[in-house]
């Protein structure tokens, strides 16, 4: 079967600021069910996806800070060194097959209770938690 040249520009090379994609497939960030708990399967399974031939993939959403973390829901996180080595083993799967690695930095602002860190939410302005949990969100401020 032939490829139509239509879609050849697909293929190519594309520069994203100083690095360059193999090509313009680009894997977006989206949730596994791995997250923080299973960090050796969610590395496979990304690799898995670099070795398939995209040219850019992405982590699931990935939390910034104690003050914005969806438990139950497993997500990633980058809070603390413990952290950035779970991220590192899908980052070094990814780069064995030549992709780049991104992440989908996240903060959940007042839609989040905080059930694990029990860090006051923070957001850009004070209302209840989304999901009906008795918490409340302090406003962000310039330090913040």
């Amino acid at each position: 079967m032939t490829r139509s040249p239509y879609f050849d520009i697909l293929f190519e090379p594309v520069k994203i600021g100083p690095v360059t994609a193999k090509n313009r497939f680009y894997q977006v960030p989206h949730a596994t069910g791995m997250g923080y708990r299973m960090p050796n399967t969610l590395a496979a399974m990304r690799g898995m996806k670099a070795e398939g031939g995209w040219g850019v993939v992405n982590t699931e959403y990935c939390s910034i800070h104690p003050t914005s973390e969806d438990i139950p829901y497993p997500h990633a996180c980058l809070w603390d060194e413990e952290d950035i080595k779970a991220n590192a083993l899908m980052v070094e799967k990814v780069h064995e097959h030549g992709s780049l690695a991104g992440v989908e930095l996240w903060h959940g602002g007042h839609q989040v209770a905080n059930l694990y860190s029990r860090e006051a939410p923070l957001a850009a302005y004070s209302r209840p938690a989304v999901f009906n949990d008795p918490v409340q969100s302090s406003i962000m401020g310039k330090s913040d």
